[in-house]
């Protein structure tokens, strides 16, 4: 007997073979597997990067964001083990422009595009590392498959699928030492995953759950710059004399102390099949946690209390603490549950086309944030609250859903040379943002309802965005050497419902097509040269368009509801040559995007979304891999990318103009080594560096190794894996040997040990 099952995806391929395995175990004869056939034009257009498990072993993994610690031209800002916001940032769009970006896991949506900057983070926690198969990177906007969120690219996280009964226990240990100004700690946590999968002939599963639990370094350090004043009712000790980001002169007097972050993850994924058609289904819920609860006050008077509320002479210098400890020394709580549900199928259509339908919905069912606006050691916290000087944040109504359906071919009319993918997109997003102030303290004595603990000082504000697409990739192969890709992509887009406070926004929509081309040289199979060029719009998220956030201290994020999409042009030429065991790849790339959409800040602290005219980012990328490197049982991963990222046009103030576009370094480069002791014992080696960047629009941050700054690093990590049986696998590692001090804003991880151990019974 011989089956076929096709599918428009590599994930769904590899559902289709799984299920078809489980069920003509004894029958099958052939099983014809396209998912390198079929759809193949995003990754043959686009560069790419995979990393597979075994691969990642020779790094340390705490959670799914290590996974990419070192690709090509990317970085994720994973401040500290279970950091909820780990932004990333792909060639020349930085850690910030979060909405740039696609991350997904088997086909369901990790990103958050419901908004921007540090709050964009995709939502890494719902993926354990313990089950990812492989991770691939796709760059630029170059396939009409994704929408203009992907002008930077895309992250395909790939986990396991069932073949047999597989009963995995995952325990992690991790310590991280840290000695910066005035704490000096060290800061444990760790890690379990339990996971069972299974096949039942003709259906697969698969359940897991993790826990993550870990204390993370102070994020915040805070300073006071200047000082002014005569009078002084008391002399204080315990502050530390330095300059900020702009080379200010001022005090460090306290930090935000340690980051408690707790998370509990449980899914559950099931496999079909159908003969023709193959069934797929997954759901993950999140309950997470952050406690900041021991705000550090260096500030100490005569007799070694803490200072709150008195101005003080710091080495001739008055500062008033009132005005800088009463909310920067507060305490922080957050709680949030999730839920991210996927449905899928895959149509085997006539003898070759198919069909696959998938369907997503995440919704936050709850997100409460308390800010106490003092510290509780404070004698004014009580006084403070029941003025309502804290604050409580809240999503209400919160998520998305999102459909697409695509039909492809690798042979158009009975022709191979010939190959067509068509599809249709859906999405709907909503976001509501509750802000108040509070009276954390009443707040406490009922932690069940808090509404009456509110009052209105603050305003809510959100609103609704949806996109219908439509999308066309064709594919010919001209002759042996010759091959042209070309895809539209036509996107509408619209928001409604739109609210700042009270005031009620007008709806806004706006449509525009995407065109794609792509041209391949082929001399030999061994080396191919292709040149992409792509138009990509990316449309302006909730966040952006309604969502306004007075922070306090007289800190402001304004929206703004009239911004149009950004448009962009995008160009990459690539070379590659397949070498021994392995592959070189360069690529040039040039990107012009206009209305670049980022926070932009005045004087007086208030930010808003307001576009910048025109960014332009030329670079180049060298990647090289392979195994058993000069014969030795050596394997090795290497890249390194030049980007000159340049702010060629600003409305706002054409003083920017020239400046370098913020946070994107210009030099990036990382080596992954793993050498293979014995069969049982391998050892692992990594090195991460990116050069120094800015963190403004006027580059006017000069100064390094501050708080604040945007620094250079190079960091060094090892690991020893030991196959002790079959079933058990030990690891330990070390990153950032060195304990290298360096910001990205916040402060990196100090060194960090980790101690890994995996029990696994069955294949």
């Amino acid at each position: 007997m011989s089956r076929k099952f096709f599918c428009n995806s590599q994930y769904a391929c590899a559902l289709a073979f799984f299920v078809a395995s489980a069920a003509y175990a004894d029958d099958v004869e052939e099983i014809t597997i396209i998912s390198e056939r079929l759809f193949k034009d995003t990754v043959l257009v686009s560069p790419t990067s995979t990393i597979t498990a075994e691969q990642l072993e020779a790094i340390n993994i705490s959670t799914v964001e290590d996974a990419l610690a070192h690709e090509p031209s990317l970085v994720v800002r994973k401040r500290f083990i279970g950091d909820p916001n780990g932004v990333i940032g792909l060639r020349g769009s930085n850690m910030f422009q979060t909405t740039r970006s696609m991350v997904f896991v088997d086909g369901m949506p990790l990103h958050y595009h419901l908004q921007t900057r540090f709050r964009g983070a995709p939502r890494w926690s719902l993926v354990s590392p313990g089950e990812i198969d492989n991770v691939e990177v796709i760059y630029g906007p170059f396939s009409s498959e994704y929408s203009g969120n992907a002008m930077a690219g895309v992250v395909n996280v790939h986990t396991r699928r069932p073949e047999s009964q597989r009963i995995t226990l995952e325990a992690g240990y991790f310590a991280q030492e840290y000695d910066v100004l005035g704490t000096d700690e060290l800061y444990t946590g760790y890690r379990t995953f339990a996971a069972y999968e299974n096949k039942f002939d003709r259906l697969g599963v698969f359940f897991s759950h993790t826990h993550l639990d870990n204390e993370g370094q102070p994020q915040t350090q805070l300073f006071n710059a200047g000082g002014s004043g005569t009078a002084t009712t008391s002399v204080a000790s315990g502050a530390i004399a330095g300059v900020n980001e702009f080379g200010e002169q001022g005090i460090y007097f306290g930090d935000s102390g340690p980051n408690n972050s707790e998370t509990n993850l449980l899914k559950a994924k099931l496999f079909y099949d159908l003969d023709t058609i193959q069934l797929r289904g997954s759901i993950a819920y999140e309950d997470r946690s952050l406690v900041n609860d021991q705000a550090n006050n260096f500030l100490r008077d005569a007799d070694g209390n803490a200072i709150f509320d008195r101005r003080v002479d710091v080495s001739g210098q008055v500062f008033d603490t009132y005005q800088f400890g009463r909310s920067r020394l507060q305490n922080r709580m957050q709680d949030r549950e999730s839920l991210l549900l996927g449905l899928g199928a895959s149509f085997e259509l006539g003898s070759s086309w198919v069909s696959d339908a998938f369907y997503s919905y995440f919704s936050i069912l709850d997100d409460v944030e308390v800010r106490t606006g003092n510290n509780p050691s404070s004698p004014d916290f009580i006084a403070d609250n029941e003025s309502f000087r804290a604050r409580i944040t809240e999503y209400d109504d919160t998520g998305w859903q999102i459909f697409d359906l695509k039909f492809a071919t690798d042979s158009l009319g009975g022709d191979d040379k010939q190959r067509l993918s068509v599809g249709l997109h859906h999405d709907a997003y909503e976001l509501n943002f509750i802000v108040d102030d509070y009276n954390s303290i009443a707040g406490e004595r009922d932690s069940d309802e808090v509404d009456g603990d509110r009052s209105t000082g603050r305003s809510d504000s959100g609103g609704t965005a949806s996109t219908q697409a439509v999308f066309a990739q064709y594919g010919y192969m001209l002759s042996e050497h010759w091959d042209i890709s070309v895809g539209l992509r036509y996107e509408s887009w619209e928001s409604n419902d739109g609210f700042i406070g009270a005031t009620q926004t007008e709806d806004r929509s706006h449509s525009g097509f995407s065109p794609k081309f792509s041209l391949a040289w082929m001399p030999s199979g061994q080396r191919e040269l292709r040149y992409s060029v792509a138009r990509a719009l990316r449309f302006p998220v909730i966040e952006e368009l309604y969502v306004n956030d007075n922070q306090g201290s007289g800190a402001m994020v304004i929206s703004d509801p009239t911004l149009e999409p950004e448009d962009g042009i995008f160009h990459n030429l690539s070379l590659s040559q397949d070498i021994r065991n392995g592959s070189v790849r360069i690529n040039l790339f040039h990107e012009v995007v206009e209305d670049v959409i980022f926070n932009q800040q005045a004087s007086n602290g208030t930010s808003t979304f307001l576009p910048v005219g025109e960014v332009t980012t030329r670079g180049v990328e060298f990647i090289w891999e392979q195994k058993d490197v000069l014969d030795i049982p050596l394997d090795a991963r290497f890249n390194v990318t030049y980007t000159d990222a340049e702010i060629t046009d600003n409305v706002f103030n054409p003083a920017f103009e020239g400046k370098e576009f913020p946070r994107t370094p210009q030099w990036r480069s990382n080596l992954l080594l793993t050498y293979r002791i014995s069969d049982s014992l391998d050892f692992g080696s990594s090195v991460r560096y990116a050069s120094d960047s800015f963190g403004e629009l006027d580059n006017s941050d000069t100064q390094e190794n501050v708080f604040g700054a945007q620094d250079a690093y190079t960091f060094v990590g090892t690991k020893l894996n030991w196959q002790v049986n079959r079933e058990l696998k030990l690891g330990l590692g070390i990153d950032n040997i060195f304990s290298e001090e360096a910001y990205v804003h916040h402060p990196w991880p100090g060194r960090t040990y980790h101690l890994n151990a995996r029990y696994q019974i069955g294949d």
